[in-house]
């Protein structure tokens, strides 16, 4: 299974910490250091988080550091930080964001970590977690809020053995379910499993078959279809594709949404059981 894979059906966790003056112990590896954030380091963050998979392209990733940071860009010279390589190549960060209003009670949240896929497994993922726990520390936040999702099921995985707590589990217990059917943690036994065909998406799974027709296996991609979106973007060796999604007589149909006049294309396969 991926560490980052859309086609789980897609539900939001919450997770806590504490106490951050309590952390385990975990250093970087040899020729890996810590820096923070300076103005100028918007391309480096976005890139770290489109070889993560989480964004399609660089437009994609630069609209949302500002969308997001630019509230409170004069705190991330303190609150972002990279980690680099022997090259100072920045291969990994997180964010330790300062709430304008608090959630949950809490003030600081953890925002935005994530590892470039190459340099997943090596050894960079715990200091990461014990690191930002501690920088809450040193910022004066007691306590830590923390957002993942059902996709990101290893990165959840890590922070439940990091530390930090299952939190609002009634706001939508499929998804912890979910994640205990695939981690096994014996911090969510008690919230028991699902079976397996209900870990995924029926509609994830039918695009990446599609998908997978064009594009082998050598791409990411994302979906929306919340809010009235439909749409889809692959990232393909660099290049953006983008495409929309329709139905029409229990068919799914990808449609590419870059097409010029009389140069278009459009898949289609069939769908029959959606939840």
């Amino acid at each position: 299974m991926k560490k980052y894979d859309n086609t789980i059906e897609y539900h939001e966790l919450l997770m806590t910490y504490n106490d951050t003056s309590k952390s385990l112990n975990y250093n970087l590896p040899d020729g890996y250091h810590y820096s923070f954030y300076k103005p100028g380091d918007e391309k480096d963050w976005a890139q770290i988080h489109i070889e993560s998979g989480e964004f399609m392209s660089i437009e994609h990733g630069l609209k949302h550091f500002h969308d997001f940071y630019d509230s409170f860009i004069d705190e991330l010279p303190k609150r972002c930080f990279f980690v680099e390589n022997d090259k100072n190549e920045k291969v990994g960060t997180a964010t330790i964001s300062l709430l304008q209003n608090s959630e949950y009670g809490y003030d600081a949240v953890v925002d935005w970590f994530a590892i470039k896929r190459s340099y997943q497994g090596k050894h960079l993922a715990k200091p990461m977690v014990v690191y930002f726990i501690k920088l809450a520390h040193d910022l004066g936040h007691s306590k830590l809020l923390l957002h993942t999702q059902t996709t990101s099921w290893l990165a959840a995985n890590l922070y439940l053995d990091c530390g930090f707590e299952p939190f609002k589990v009634e706001n939508d217990i499929k998804g912890w379910q979910i994640l205990n059917t695939i981690t096994n943690n014996p911090k969510l036994k008690q919230y028991g499993k699902v079976s397996q065909e209900k870990i995924y998406s029926p509609l994830a799974l039918g695009i990446v078959k599609e998908l997978n027709k064009l594009y082998s296996d050598d791409y990411d991609f994302a979906f929306w279809d919340k809010k009235g979106r439909n749409d889809i973007e692959v990232n393909h060796h660099g290049q953006l594709d983008k495409y929309q999604y329709y139905f029409i007589d229990n068919q799914l149909i990808l449609e590419n949404s870059l097409r010029k006049e009389n140069d278009w294309c459009r898949f289609h396969f069939s769908i029959t059981i959606f939840s």
